[in-house]
């Protein structure tokens, strides 16, 4: 085959394609270099700054109003005194006194408790919750109806629960009669209405309630997780407990984390139930509670409260917490989400 053979073997473009090609040489070399107007571009970046000034001002504003503002005002609180609101550390060593004093509803024997249901919340709900999470997620039978049982706390009212679970455990209730069943002999008192045993109560209760919004967020992060990665695990032999601790768990690790860090933003927010079941009395109060009663003045609406000592105990609480929250923030992010 000689090359006019050969170069007529080669497809030509179309005359259409051809036409196209060369506009598009000669536009290339016409705006190739051509630089923009001055004025377009300033309009354009005084436009991109206007957009990013608007956006950022909302939360700007919001910050500035709702947490700068009304910090201020309570960290001035702290350093005033209650009848002449001159300039005074008095209520440091209110807090600091009340902090070391064993007497019920003080700020000691609340923190102490408040401790209490933030272990709760972080060595058993948050735990039990993932387990819970997982047995549901892998459909065991009666799953949808255990998946209404533990957010059903959720949506009946605080005041309903309280009520049956104070009947349950009272002596002439359901728990005395099985301790009567096996022989034994319930006290004549309630759970609740003695110091030993009254915290313990309220916590098992906030144990029983605390499963809801966990197990909602940790079902929602294992059902994204691609099912071929559970049936390759399951082909190569894993067990359950191996799929949930090496497999399950650090796929949802961003939720779990998640979760964890706003626990420990709640450290000294952790609370119960306090005044529907006790109202603050058997040495169940905790910081939550104790800063209402301060402020209400003994559970009376409109009452005197103290709020330059509310406003030093809460500096005070923030300012310890914040090292430890930032403390368990880059523990957290240590360890590496697994991208899938």
């Amino acid at each position: 085959m000689n090359d006019k053979q050969e170069n007529d073997s080669i497809e030509k473009p179309p005359l259409k394609k051809k036409i196209a090609n060369f506009f598009g040489d000669v536009k290339r070399k016409i705006f190739k270099n051509k630089p923009k107007k001055e004025g377009s571009l300033n309009r354009n970046k005084r436009n991109q700054t206007i957009f990013i000034v608007a956006m950022l001002a909302i939360p700007a504003v919001h910050w500035l109003i709702f947490w700068l503002y009304i910090n201020i005002q309570t960290i001035a609180l702290a350093f005033q005194d209650v009848r002449t609101s001159a300039f005074t550390f008095d209520n440091f060593k209110q807090v600091w006194t009340q902090l070391t004093s064993p007497v019920n509803n003080s700020i000691g024997i609340a923190l102490k408790n408040t401790l209490k249901y933030f272990g709760a919340t972080v060595l058993i709900n948050i735990p039990l919750s993932l387990v819970i999470s997982f047995f549901i997620y892998k459909r065991i039978a009666g799953y949808k109806f255990f998946r209404i049982m533990f957010y059903l706390p959720a949506i009946i009212s605080g005041l309903s629960l309280v009520t049956a679970y104070t009947e349950f455990i009272n002596p002439n209730g359901p728990l005395g009669a099985i301790v009567k069943f096996f022989g034994g002999t319930p006290n004549s008192r309630s759970a609740l209405g003695r110091p030993e045993t009254a915290t313990t109560a309220i916590l098992i209760y906030f144990i029983w309630t605390g499963f809801t919004t966990n197990v909602l967020l940790f079902t929602g992060g294992m059902s994204r997780i691609p099912v071929e990665i559970l049936e390759a695990a399951k082909l190569d032999g894993c067990g359950p407990a191996r799929e949930l601790t090496t497999i399950l768990f650090p796929l949802i690790w961003p939720t779990f984390s998640t979760q964890l860090i706003f626990t420990m933003t709640g450290l000294f927010n952790s609370t119960g139930p306090i005044l529907l079941f006790t109202n603050g009395q058997y040495e169940t109060s905790t910081l939550a509670f104790w800063i209402f009663s301060q402020v209400y003045g003994n559970g009376v609406v409109g009452g005197s409260g103290t709020y330059n000592l509310v406003s030093c105990a809460g500096l005070c609480f923030t300012i310890a917490g914040v090292p430890l929250i930032l403390l368990a923030r880059k523990l957290v992010n240590k360890v590496d989400a697994v991208e899938y």
